[in-house]
């Protein structure tokens, strides 16, 4: 991984922190002013979940860069090195595929949602392209991800790209 791969996980991951530290006080205001002050605020909840959704895209992209996403290795571990490669980039150019197509039609989903100015039906009217955006950036975030690892399992191929972390440490770092 490259300094400014390191740099962008670090910078998501210092976003997810916030999102969820924003989310845990804004809930345990909620919680406190419902049975303490007797009048439960009626956005907290809706605030909560946005950021909960903006916080899991967000996380999407780093298991990605972590290869922390569900994978069937029980039958991939198996195989040789140069047939694990191949499966790679074919698991990874189908990901990248599939992250492009949600991307493209959840920004499609934005623009129209803020175009028509949609907002929630509760109380507090929120704009719901933000929410929206979520899908369509982490998506967008989770692509570039994969775009890096599948241009890395062409051109810059190293065993560690596609062994999981229990054969690097068993094999001592080598296949």
């Amino acid at each position: 991984m490259t300094r400014w791969e390191k740099a962008w996980t670090q910078v998501e991951k210092f976003i997810v922190g916030t999102l969820a530290f924003s989310a845990t006080v804004i809930a345990f205001y909620g919680v406190i002013s419902r049975y303490l002050l007797r009048k439960p605020p009626d956005w907290a909840e809706e605030i909560v979940t946005y950021l909960i959704i903006w916080a899991i895209f967000i996380t999407a992209s780093i298991l990605a860069e972590e290869k922390g996403h569900v994978a069937a290795t029980l039958i991939v571990e198996r195989f040789s090195m140069k047939t694990r490669r191949y499966l790679a980039v074919f698991n990874g150019l189908v990901a990248l595929a599939f992250c492009v197509a949600v991307s493209i039609l959840g920004f499609k989903i934005v623009w129209a949602a803020y175009l028509n100015d949609e907002r929630s039906l509760t109380a507090l009217r929120f704009p719901v392209w933000i929410p929206y955006l979520s899908v369509a950036a982490g998506c967008t975030l989770v692509a570039l991800r994969y775009a890096i690892r599948v241009y890395r399992l062409i051109f810059s191929f190293t065993p560690s790209e596609i062994l999981e972390t229990h054969e690097l440490s068993r094999d001592g770092g080598h296949p």
